[in-house]
């Protein structure tokens, strides 16, 4: 099965076998974790045996052929084009099974880059509900098992969310929904109690550091600023933004430390601030988890814990010298700083009010 390309998880691909084994499976599923955790594959994994479907994964395309079986649905956020009023699914399939072959990690952030320029969020509507609920209603074109995943469930409005509600009350006999969310509080509580839930951990630090390739050095400071998150370790290593993202905050580090005693310094940490507010959403959730993973490793190193670093500069950067003002003081300050600026952009919030925010208050934490 396509189990063998999911990175790690061998609990979770143990549970849903076992499920299906026994004939246990519930008509609603709901998979939370981060989308570098591997909910979008498993579940498609989980929907091929469902189905009945051979999921060997041969050269070529892996999934392109296997997922447009009239048995197997799918629901994913979408926007509108042009001057259309509704926007549906089946408007991007070729999009999206171009995202299933190349980008089954991916997040919605990934999707929404593949499908519209801009910065658009895309949703699921009511109309592609009640085109749902009609899909499911029909008879099996095999005369078995019927399966929808529904990716990005967080993003189905309130409409939306009642709608399904109605049909989670009264599934179609042998009709199986396995919901994804990455956010489970951003959903409504009746849509969260109808299914069974199945979380999905992160992945391992040992399964993630044999996930990459031999000629890949330092793979250990890698797989830990991945945090378990397959998707993140991509960007790691195909991006070079880490060289960029420690120039940006070395420079604002040395501005705020320069506020106490130059209050001009502000306009030069304003400035500071306008350019991480304008780079992209990924690249300000990167440059964030950097910057946590960079406060820590200075902290270290000033208490001569360097067994534990796994810093490595990019800039001919001493991070020793740095390291004395990384303090018990202001290291909690510090990582709470940038996880809560993390946070804040992950559920949308103004970049600029943000990152401004985080410039005052990096000042501060050096006072």
């Amino acid at each position: 099965m396509i189990w063998k390309n999911i990175i790690g998880q061998e609990d979770i691909k143990k549970q849903l076998e076992h499920l299906i084994d026994s004939n246990q499976v519930p008509h609603a599923q709901l998979f939370t974790g981060l989308s570098g955790y591997g909910g979008l594959p498993i579940s498609l994994a989980f929907s091929l045996a469902l189905l009945g479907i051979s999921s060997e994964c041969s050269s070529g395309k892996p999934l392109g052929e296997k997922i447009h079986h009239p048995d197997f649905h799918f629901v994913y956020p979408v926007v509108k084009r042009g001057t259309e009023k509704v926007a549906y699914c089946s408007d991007y399939s070729s999009e999206w099974t171009a995202f299933l072959s190349e980008s089954l990690y991916g997040n919605y952030n990934d999707w929404f880059e593949a499908i519209v320029e801009g910065n658009k969020q895309g949703l699921i509507g009511v109309k592609e509900i009640e085109k749902l609920h009609q899909k499911m209603h029909l008879k099996s074109y095999s005369g078995g098992n019927k399966v929808c995943v529904i990716w990005g469930t967080e993003r189905m409005n309130k409409v939306a969310s009642n709608k399904f509600l109605k049909i989670l009350e009264e599934p179609p006999q042998n009709t199986y929904f396995i919901l994804i969310a990455e956010d489970i509080e951003m959903l409504l509580p009746t849509l969260v109690s109808r299914c069974q839930l199945v979380n999905i951990p992160p992945i391992t630090n040992k399964v993630l550091e044999a996930s990459l390739s031999s000629e890949i050095k330092d793979k250990k400071s890698l797989v830990t600023q991945a945090e378990g998150d397959y998707r993140r370790l991509q960007r790691i290593v195909q991006n070079t933004n880490n060289k960029e993202f420690e120039a940006l905050l070395i420079a604002g580090l040395r501005v705020a430390f320069k506020v106490k005693k130059d209050v001009n310094s502000i306009v030069k940490l304003m400035e500071w601030t306008g350019k991480l507010s304008q780079i992209g959403k990924e690249e300000q959730k990167a440059f964030l988890n950097y910057g946590v993973q960079f406060f820590r490793d200075a902290f270290l190193i000033n208490y001569s814990l360097h067994k534990l670093v796994h810093y490595q500069t990019e800039n001919d950067f001493d991070i020793e010298k740095i390291a004395p003002f990384i303090t018990s003081n202001n290291i909690q300050d510090l990582i709470s700083l940038f996880e809560i600026s993390h946070y804040q952009i992950l559920r949308n919030a103004n970049a600029k009010m943000v990152f401004d925010n985080l410039g005052i208050q990096l000042s501060r934490c050096f006072f």
